[in-house]
C-alpha cells in the first residue's frame, strides 16, 4: 500500500521493519499495469511475513559502534544535557516477531526499536566551482574559482524510533479470506543544531482486505488503506511541541481476477487515492502558518496475461488516470516472453507512463534559514514517458544470468534544478521539454564448489542533456557484488558474506552568476562528486537451528567522503563515518522453549 510522503523528508525509511520482511519484489520500468501511474521508473514491493507454524516467536538484538562521540560524560546539571545525550544515542536495535496459526485464524505481531547517533562529515578541501565551456558557450575556456573559506561540516542526524504492527488473517471458509491490519510508528530525529528543539514523527496505518472466490470463475478483492502521519517540533527541556506537518492518505481499491479461460490470467480493477497535506512549508516565509493542499486521483486498470503455449507468453493491458486538475490519461502496456528451451528466455516490453505532479512539486515554498529555498511550481504539467526494453536470461541449477537494454523517453519531465537569484540558491521544480534515459542492466548468480555463491549486478544509464546542461544527478555507473560461503554440519551452520557496492562519478550543472571583465552573466558551474566503493563483511554462526550470532564490519575499508559538495551542499553523498563493527544475536524463542521442555 502507498505510504505518505513527498515533503519534509517524511518518507521515513525507518518505518520499514527489515526483520518483518519475507521477500522483496522489484518491477522495473513502467512495465506493470497493476501499479500506480507514478511508477515510471520502478516499483519496489515489500512483502511481510505470515507464519505457517502453530507458534512462532523470534527475537533479536544488534549493537553497533557509534559513528562519533560528540559529548563525553554529559551531566544532568548541564543546560544542554538533553541535546548532548540525544546526539550520542547508542547504535542499538531490538526486535520481536510473534505469530500463531490456528487454522482459520493467523496472527502476526512485529515490534522493532532502533537508535543511532548523530555525527559530522567534513570536506577535505575548499569548494571549487568549474564553469565549463560546454555549459557556457560564451566562455573562451573553462573557468575554475576556488573558495577562500573552508566548507563547514555537514551534520547527519541521529534517530530513535519504535514501530509496532499487527496483522490478523481470518479464513472462515474455503472461498473467503479476510485481513485486518494496523501499525504505529514513533520517531525522534536529533540534529546537531543547538536550538533547543528536535523533530518528532508519529504515524498510524490501518486497513482491511477481503477476498472472495466465486467457484473457479473469478475472485473479487476489496481493500481500504489509511495512512495518518504527523510531524512535530518538540522542545528539549519542557513538555511542549508544535505540529508542523500533517498528512492523510485514503486508498480504497477493488479488483477482479479470473483464470476461468484456459491460458488467460485476467485482472481488472479500480482504485482511488485521496492525499491531503497540511504544513507550514507552503508559505515562502517564516510565518509558520499551516496550509492544506490536496490531490485526488482515480485509476482503473485491465490486464490479460496470455500463455499461448510452452514457449510464448503475452501480457497486455491498459491503465487510466483521472484527476480534476489534469483530466484523463490512458497508458497501454504490452510485454512478450519467448522461452525456446528450459534454460533460455527472451523478453520484450513496451509501456507508456504518466505521472502527475505531487503536492510538493506543485506547492512547496520553503525558505531554509535564508540559505536556500525549495520552490514548487503550480504551472507544472504531468510528465509522460515511453519505455521500451529487450532482455534475455539463461539459467540452470547452479547459474543464472540476465541482461536488459532499455530506453525511457520522457516529455515534460518533472525535474528539480538548482538556480540562483540575488545570490541565494533555489531548488525549483520545472518541466523539461524532453529527457531520454538509455541504459543496460546485468544480473548474475553463480553457485559453485557446493559452498560458495556469487551475486553481481551492473547498471549503466545515459541521461540526455538539456541545451548542453546536465540537470540530472544520476551516476552513469552502479554495481553491486557479493560472495557467500556456507558450511553445514549437524546442529551447526557457518556462513560468511563479503559484499561491495560501487557508485560511479556524478557530474551535473547548477545555475549561478559569473562576472567576466566586470560584467555579470548567467552561468552554470559543474558539480563533480567522486566515485566510491563501500564494502561489508559479516560472519554468521547458527547453533542447533535456534540461535544465530552475527559479527561484522560495515564499510570495512573505512571510506569517508572527502567531497560534500561542489559549490553547493549536496545530499547525495554516502552518509558514513567510516568502518564500524556490529554484533547481532537472533533467537527462535519457541524452538528454544521446546528444546528445554524435551530435556526436562
Amino acid at each position: 500500500e502507498r505510504l505518505t510522503g513527498d515533503m519534509a523528508g517524511n518518507l521515513d525509511y525507518e518505518r520499514f521493519n527489515l526483520h518483518a520482511i519475507d521477500r522483496i519484489e522489484i518491477v522495473k520500468g513502467a512495465s506493470s499495469t497493476l501499479y500506480g501511474s507514478r511508477a515510471s521508473g520502478a516499483v519496489i514491493n515489500l512483502i511481510t511475513k505470515k507464519t505457517t507454524k502453530p507458534i512462532d516467536i523470534q527475537a533479536g538484538v544488534r549493537w553497533g559502534q557509534m559513528n562519533e562521540t560528540n559529548y563525553k560524560n554529559p551531566e544532568k546539571k548541564d543546560f544542554l544535557y538533553m541535546f548532548e545525550k540525544n546526539a550520542d544515542r547508542p547504535n542499538l536495535q531490538g526486535w520481536v516477531s510473534a505469530g500463531f496459526n490456528a487454522g482459520k485464524v493467523t496472527s502476526q505481531t512485529d515490534v522493532w526499536y532502533s537508535s543511532s547517533d548523530a555525527f559530522y562529515m567534513y570536506q577535505a578541501e575548499n569548494d571549487k566551482k568549474v564553469y565549463t565551456q560546454e555549459a557556457n558557450p560564451w566562455l573562451d575556456h573553462d573557468v575554475t574559482i576556488t573558495s577562500v573559506a573552508s566548507r563547514p561540516p555537514m551534520g547527519i542526524e541521529g534517530t530513535e524510533h519504535i514501530s509496532v504492527s499487527q496483522k490478523v488473517f481470518y479464513d472462515p471458509f474455503k472461498n473467503l479470506e479476510i485481513l485486518a491490519y494496523g501499525s504505529a510508528f514513533y520517531m525522534n530525529t536529533y540534529d546537531l543544531i543547538q536550538d533547543m528543539t528536535f523533530s518528532q514523527a508519529r504515524d498510524w496505518t490501518a486497513g482491511t482486505k477481503i477476498k472472495y472466490s466465486f467457484k473457479d470463475w473469478f475472485k473479487i478483492t476489496a481493500s481500504l488503506h489509511g495512512d495518518f502521519y504527523d510531524r512535530f517540533k518538540r522542545h528539549e527541556r519542557i513538555d511542549e511541541r508544535t505540529k508542523v506537518y500533517k498528512s492523510r492518505i485514503f486508498q480504497p481499491r477493488l479488483s477482479i481476477t479470473s483464470q476461468k479461460f484456459e491460458g488467460h490470467d485476467l485482472i481488472l480493477g479500480i482504485e482511488h487515492l485521496s492525499d491531503d497535506l497540511t504544513s507550514d512549508r507552503f508559505n515562502g516565509d517564516a510565518s509558520h502558518i499551516m496550509r492544506t493542499r490536496s490531490l485526488k486521483e482515480t485509476e482503473a486498470f485491465l490486464q490479460d496475461e496470455w500463455t499461448m503455449n510452452d514457449h510464448w507468453m503475452v501480457s497486455a493491458g491498459v491503465r487510466t488516470n483521472f484527476s480534476r486538475a489534469f483530466g484523463l490519461m490512458a497508458m497501454p502496456k504490452i510485454a512478450f516472453k519467448w522461452s525456446p528451451s528450459d534454460h533460455w528466455a527472451w523478453r520484450a516490453n513496451y509501456s507508456m507512463g504518466y505521472r502527475s505532479p505531487s503536492i510538493k512539486e506543485l506547492f512547496f515554498n520553503w525558505d531554509h534559514l535564508g540559505m536556500f529555498m525549495i520552490k514548487g511550481n503550480e504551472d507544472l504539467k504531468p510528465e509522460k514517458n515511453n519505455y521500451v526494453s529487450l532482455g534475455t536470461e539463461y539459467s540452470n541449477d547452479n547459474f543464472f544470468i540476465s541482461g536488459n537494454v532499455y530506453g525511457n523517453f520522457f516529455r515534460k519531465k518533472i525535474e528539480g534544478v538548482w538556480r540562483i537569484y540575488d545570490m541565494q540558491y533555489n531548488f525549483e521544480y520545472t518541466n523539461l521539454a524532453k529527457q531520454n534515459l538509455v541504459g543496460l542492466e546485468a544480473i548474475m548468480r553463480w553457485h559453485f564448489l557446493n559452498h560458495f555463491t556469487m551475486n553481481a549486478t551492473y547498471s549503466y544509464v545515459n541521461v540526455s542533456k538539456t541545451d548542453g546542461i546536465q540537470v540530472n544527478t544520476t551516476s552513469p555507473h552502479a554495481a553491486t557484488a557479493s560472495l557467500d560461503y556456507k558450511y553445514t554440519k549437524k546442529n551447526y551452520r557457518l556462513g560468511a558474506t563479503f559484499s561491495a557496492s560501487y557508485m560511479g562519478e556524478k557530474k551535473f550543472d547548477v545555475q549561478d552568476r559569473l562576472s567576466v571583465n566586470g560584467e555579470s552573466h548567467d552561468a552554470y558551474f559543474r558539480c563533480k562528486l567522486p566515485q566510491y566503493v563501500l564494502c561489508n563483511l559479516s560472519v554468521i554462526q547458527t547453533f542447533y537451528n535456534k540461535v544465530k550470532v552475527t559479527v561484522g564490519v560495515d564499510n570495512i575499508f573505512n571510506y569517508v567522503p572527502k567531497t560534500l559538495g561542489s559549490g553547493i551542499t549536496m545530499f547525495n553523498v554516502p552518509a558514513t563515518a567510516g568502518a564500524k563493527a556490529h554484533v547481532q544475536v537472533e533467537v527462535l524463542v519457541d524452538e528454544l522453549v521446546k528444546a528445554f521442555r524435551k530435556k526436562k
